[in-house]
């Protein structure tokens, strides 16, 4: 196995939906993990950096979002997928990703509820 740190930072709540029992969010879902085959000899270049064709590639950790009912990958003007790779084999992979996620509201204390919409991430495997 190998050890894989996500962090995530949302750029905008875009919108809630208590009709459809959902919400929108625009983030960014970075991943960091070691794979020393990605490794290089470098005296000038302290991490190298490329565009989501490498991707398809290489070895890269299967999150999703539990619940989803919609997302994507922004891609204006190109796709915005970062693998930035260190001469020791630490890998960053970074994703602009909305996603849309079902939220269970419980309004029968309205107008004095509160509502807690979490976004839940697991791996396949």
């Amino acid at each position: 196995p190998i050890p894989v740190g996500i962090d995530v930072q949302v750029e905008s709540i875009d919108s809630i939906s208590e009709v459809d029992m959902d919400f929108t969010m625009t983030l960014y879902l970075r991943h960091y993990w070691k794979d020393e085959r990605l490794s290089f000899r470098s005296n000038k270049n302290k991490s190298m950096t490329f565009d989501g064709r490498l991707i398809k590639k290489i070895w890269v950790p299967d999150v999703f979002f539990v619940h989803s009912k919609r997302s994507f990958i922004h891609d204006t003007t190109v796709e915005n997928i970062m693998l930035r790779v260190y001469p020791d084999g630490n890998v960053l992979f970074s994703l602009r990703i909305t996603v849309s996620a079902m939220c269970f509201m419980d309004f029968s204390r309205f107008p004095l509820d509160t509502q807690n919409c979490s976004l839940e991430l697991e791996s396949c495997k």
